[in-house]
């Protein structure tokens, strides 16, 4: 019963409810911060505690709490519930300023839909590392090369992290022109011209499209697992354990009220 409670769409509903508030209060609080601005945020976080306290009583008296602190996002609830109970002064306050922010993370949690695309974003990550490596080296070839062609000449390109940071801002499509044409009347513009248009090439029509190819993949791949969820039969010790409870119930009741009759 406590666990069906925990799931309940009104508990469920009054918990993104205090979250709309705690973060309407914290948006409130950076222009007029007061007094009863903070009791309020107090009494959202104890709200909060509050909350995390019931799911835990669940997953007790289910046996489940393994399952509990194996899931991502209530490490998460219990890390930010935690962290608020710093002390505001000294080097803590500036945490606890961001841990108060944090809280408003935990609407991504509570909308499946948003749940769903962290989720998707969490894998690419992981499922990136490769791309990351391929664009690492194809940007550290490029600054190379860079330096050596244009280092004498341009400020953009005097040092290895400064063109790296030009090949970034290049990626980024920001005034990219403009460096271009301050080079048109240098001897070696051709030179400028081929190098950034094949890194334009390369990085953006290439990397980057990879990384969407990516996330798209992996956010097909968790539909299909949030689907095959949705249609699979709960099996766990819990829910059996309730069917034969009900079970059990129905077969009481039939003998309470004796034999049907045949005429039933």
């Amino acid at each position: 019963m406590l666990q069906r409670f925990v799931d309940s769409r009104p508990f469920q509903g009054g918990v993104l409810l205090v979250i709309l508030l705690n973060a309407v209060l914290l948006g409130w609080e950076t222009y007029s911060p007061s007094p009863a601005v903070s009791a309020a945020l107090t009494a959202c976080l104890w709200l909060f505690v509050a909350e995390l306290a019931v799911k835990l009583a669940a997953a007790a008296r289910a046996g489940t709490l393994g399952a509990f602190f194996r899931d991502g996002w209530n490490l998460f609830d219990v890390a930010v519930v935690a962290a608020s109970f710093l002390p505001d002064a000294g080097a803590f306050s500036a945490i606890l300023r961001v841990v108060r922010v944090l809280r408003v993370f935990r609407l991504v949690r509570a909308v499946p839909e948003l749940r769903l695309i962290v989720t998707v974003l969490g894998r690419s990550l992981v499922s990136m590392k490769h791309i990351t490596l391929l664009a690492a080296i194809v940007f550290y070839i490029y600054a190379v090369i860079g330096v050596h062609m244009f280092g004498p000449h341009l400020k953009e390109y005097a040092s290895l992290h400064e063109a790296l940071f030009t090949l970034f801002r290049v990626l980024t499509g920001d005034n990219w022109t403009d460096l271009r044409y301050a080079m048109a009347d240098r001897p070696f513009a051709w030179k400028a011209t081929a190098y950034h248009v094949s890194w334009i090439v390369i990085s953006t029509f290439l990397l980057i499209n990879l990384i969407v190819g990516a996330v798209i993949n992996n956010y097909q791949e968790v539909q299909e697992v949030e689907r095959a969820r949705r249609h699979t039969l709960d099996a766990s010790d819990q829910r059996l354990a309730e069917l034969v409870a009900e079970l059990d119930r129905i077969l009481k009741a039939r003998r309470a009220n004796g034999p049907a009759s045949p005429e039933a």
